[in-house]
């Protein structure tokens, strides 16, 4: 797995307990934060556009799969509250 895809989810993890706002706000910035260093890693700029939703649909499917493992806690319940945050912002791609 690419290490930007674990340090994401491990940042989201991180936010488990914080009031909704910080949530939201914290997963925005990362999920932002991962998305350039796809674009930025991509060297054909035609593509560009590509690796920042590719970046985008990897670290949301993390997230999913993480669910499954945790399936039944409280931390599956925050990362689903993480989903439909990732989900507010693939409106933008």
């Amino acid at each position: 797995m690419d290490d930007r895809i674990e340090a994401f989810l491990k940042d989201v993890l991180a936010l488990e307990g914080e009031n909704l706002n910080t949530i939201r706000e914290g997963v925005r910035v990362r999920l932002a934060f991962y998305e350039r260093q796809f674009r930025n890693s991509e060297t054909d700029k035609r593509m560009k556009d590509k690796a920042t939703h590719a970046g985008h649909m990897l670290c949301r499917m993390r997230v999913v799969e993480e669910i499954w493992r945790r399936k039944g806690t409280s931390t599956a319940e925050h990362l689903k509250m993480a989903v439909g945050v990732i989900d507010e912002g693939s409106t933008r791609h």
